[in-house]
Formats: C-alpha cells, structure tokens, sequence
C-alpha cells in the first residue's frame, strides 16, 4: 500500500504501493470518501487486495488526525498460491508519525516472501536520518513516504519506500479527470500517473482532495489492484 507504501518480482509487487483499487472508465458525477471517518479524527482505508480477478489478501491503512499530527499505521498480507501452492507471500507493517506534511518516525517490518526487511527513520520538518536493512542514510529537507493518503504527496520529486527505506525518485503528472468505483458507486475522480525506476502507478483522487484509488501494472500483463471494504 510504498504499497507502502512503495520492485516487480513474480508478477507480484511488493508494499512500495502501499495501496490500490481497480478503477472504472464509465463516467460518474456523485462524490464519496473512500476512508471511513470516525469522530475522534481517525480515517481508515480498509482494502481487499487482488492480482488481476484472483483475491491475495488485504492491506489496511488508519490515519490518526490531532491538531498538525497524524500518526498512520497500515497492516499488510498478501498470499499468491498456484495449484493449491503456497507460490508468494508478502506480511508488512509499518507506523509513521507526521508534523503537518512531513514525516518525523518511521518504523516498519516487512517478510517478503522470505525476504526480511526493516526500517527506522527519526527527524522533523527539517529532514530525517534512515536506517535501514541496508545501511544508513540522511535527507536534509521535509520528507514523506509513499502518503497516498496525503495528497500533498501528488507534489513531490523524491518519496521514501517505509518497506525497503529507499529514497525514491519519483515522476508525478496529473491526467486528467476520470471515474472510479467506489464501493460499487462511481465517483469523479482526478487521475495522476506516478513513475519510478521500478514502479508505474495510478492514482485517483476526488476533487476534495480524497484518496480514491490505486492500480499497478505488473509483469506479464498482471494488475495488482486493491478494492475498498
């Protein structure tokens, strides 16, 4: 959900996405929030995750909102099985504490198909020191990961993977405008593509600003998409 949250392996990508959903071309003019809004300031994004019509898992997301804090953790698990066979499985989990647009801590935990991987990130709006399964790393200016939930992210030229600690160069171009499905209902939605080294994203958002959607393309013609609970 990135996913992160932000590779492609086995037709499956990992949690540099730290997000998705499916989107639908037929037009649509009602407006709907994805996340759920409680009265204590906390939004979710419950999702159940598919490769192409296949479901794999879920990925679950919560924004926590005081003041110019949000404390974000998402829970993620994938599991890819061919003929009855166990073929992938993917488990992260992470926590990221903001001050307004940039993120102060980052803590994750992520078992990519065997694969270990674990992040920590302290800083404030100034930048951020990482640490990660492969060494070290400082950013000397505000920073954010993969905050798809933030759309102040649609902004940025550089994103920090919560599941590998990467610091990713990233492209974003808004499309235009499109329609999405939102629990079977559609929406009107702003379409923006994000481009990496690794990865090819799209994004969809109201015109409030609001999260609506994510969809990537994988290797071999596959789509890993999540749909909103």
């Amino acid at each position: 959900m990135t996913i992160s949250p932000h590779r492609r392996r086995a037709g499956v990508i990992g949690c540099a996405l730290l997000a998705g959903c499916a989107c639908d071309a037929h037009a649509g003019s009602d407006t709907a929030p994805a996340a759920t809004a409680a009265g204590d300031g906390t939004r979710t994004w419950n999702f159940r995750v598919y490769l192409n019509q296949d479901p794999i898992g879920y990925h679950n997301f919560s924004v926590v909102t005081q003041g110019d804090a949000h404390d974000v953790k998402s829970v993620a698990h994938y599991m890819v099985k061919v003929l009855f066979i166990n073929a992938y499985h993917y488990d992260h989990q992470a926590t990221e504490n903001w001050g307004g647009n940039c993120l102060h801590r980052l803590e994750s935990s992520s078992d990519d198909d065997g694969t270990p991987y674990t992040v920590h990130g302290q800083g404030d709006e100034h930048g951020i020191d990482v640490d990660t399964t492969k060494g070290h790393y400082s950013v000397s200016a505000c920073a954010m990961t993969f905050a798809y939930w933030n759309p102040v992210m649609l902004q940025q030229t550089h994103l920090i993977n919560p599941e590998t600690g990467e610091d990713v160069a990233v492209t974003i171009n808004h499309i235009g405008e499109a329609s999405v499905q939102v629990r079977n209902a559609p929406v009107h939605a702003q379409h923006y593509h994000l481009h990496s080294a690794k990865l090819e994203i799209d994004l969809w958002y109201s015109d409030q600003g609001d999260w609506l959607a994510l969809e990537s393309a994988l290797e071999k013609g596959r789509r890993l998409r999540y749909v909103i609970e």
